[in-house]
């Protein structure tokens, strides 16, 4: 059984209730929760190893976030982790500057840069960090003529001796650890091994409010690449991943550095598969809505917010460390589901459940 989503709740002494939802931490650190990745990497950086990399990609919608954990390591050179979502009608499928906000100058340079046909990006987010990992700078971005973008937050992993939760201004948490050195191997463009890649659990860590990016109902479409510090240089390093061979574009697709030059003969169409991949609509959040307890006969009664045609685990604990299985198989009655469970044993105990979706 994969965990996907989990909900808590306690029966304090038997007597009274509050709920409590499994939440993500934002550190930097891949958690079980996130379950399978959504888009693995192909092949080996060109930008040394591990210098700047991506693993793997780990999304999760839940509690009004989209929840993004990005495997690997970003170089403390200033080179960008580059982040495009589409997540609404409208976009661009190509970009073209003086119809983006320039922050960062990341506009000028993408000027006539091309996505596959099937991803049109609203929204931008940037990463970089430097000054031996002192500075780690986040910015967001609403593409279009009247988007918006600006740095929304500067942090110093080092001084503040942590790699998260940090917020940012505008409402986005960010986690970073960059002590991954497991690695895809650095032989510029030769097939990586998946597997390894699957194994890195460190990395890039975003908790994104979904009002941020238009509150999205579907599905959520994502487009990561590693790119210089002036964004004039790409990397081979996107997810998702690109073909075996692949070197590093830089400005022109045929890794040369080109001054004063936008990315504008790059054209993600040229390259075989998706570079970006997709993230399912979630359907309601699991949560705990209600809940009825007969003392004398020591009946459970339990509703949750659920999703059609989806099963649900029942799970107990006396201290939230050591768990037993209730019940399995529940099956979703469609956006509520009721459940109940008779309490056997002594009634007097504190008590623990969750509700798990597999």
């Amino acid at each position: 059984m994969k965990i996907m989503k989990l909900t808590f709740f306690i029966l304090w002494g038997s007597l009274t209730f509050h709920s409590l939802v499994y939440g993500i931490e934002v550190d930097g650190a891949r958690d079980e929760s996130y379950g399978d990745p959504v888009a693995v990497q192909n092949i080996q950086t060109g930008f040394g190893d591990p210098g700047s990399e991506l693993n793997a990609a780990y999304a999760l919608v839940s509690e009004g976030r989209l929840h993004l954990m990005l495997t690997g390591n970003l170089e403390p050179n200033f080179n960008k982790l580059e982040i495009f979502i589409d997540s609404k009608s409208g976009g661009q499928n190509q970009i073209i500057a003086s119809q983006n906000p320039n922050n960062d100058n990341w506009a000028a340079k993408f000027d006539g840069f091309t996505f596959d046909s099937g991803f049109s990006a609203d929204y931008l987010v940037i990463l970089r960090h430097g000054f031996n990992g002192t500075q780690l700078d986040l910015d967001f971005t609403e593409l279009g003529a009247r988007g918006k973008g600006s740095l929304v937050g500067r942090f110093d992993p080092v001084g503040l001796g942590k790699t998260g939760p940090f917020e940012a201004s505008n409402g986005m948490v960010l986690g970073f650890d960059n002590t991954n050195s497991l690695g895809i191997g650095s032989n510029q463009g030769q097939s990586a091994n998946r597997e390894n890649a699957a194994l890195v659990r460190t990395g890039s860590e975003l908790a994104i409010p979904l009002n941020l990016i238009g509150s999205p109902k579907g599905e959520i479409k994502i487009c990561v690449m590693i790119n210089g510090h002036g964004h004039d240089y790409l990397s081979n390093q996107f997810l998702g991943a690109m073909p075996e061979w692949t070197r590093n574009l830089g400005t022109n697709g045929q890794g040369d550095f080109i001054q004063d030059s936008s990315l504008k003969t790059i054209d993600l169409n040229n390259y075989e598969g998706d570079q970006f991949f997709v993230i399912p609509s979630s359907g309601p959040s699991l949560r705990i809505l209600d809940f009825s307890y007969d003392f004398a006969s020591g009946k459970v009664s339990i509703t949750w917010a659920s999703s059609p045609d989806s099963f649900y685990t029942l799970q107990s604990s006396i201290d939230m460390r050591s768990w037993q299985e209730i019940d399995d198989g529940i099956e979703s009655q469609g956006e509520l589901t009721v459940h109940d469970h008779l309490i056997s044993d002594d009634k007097s105990k504190n008590r623990f459940y969750r509700v798990v979706k597999e």
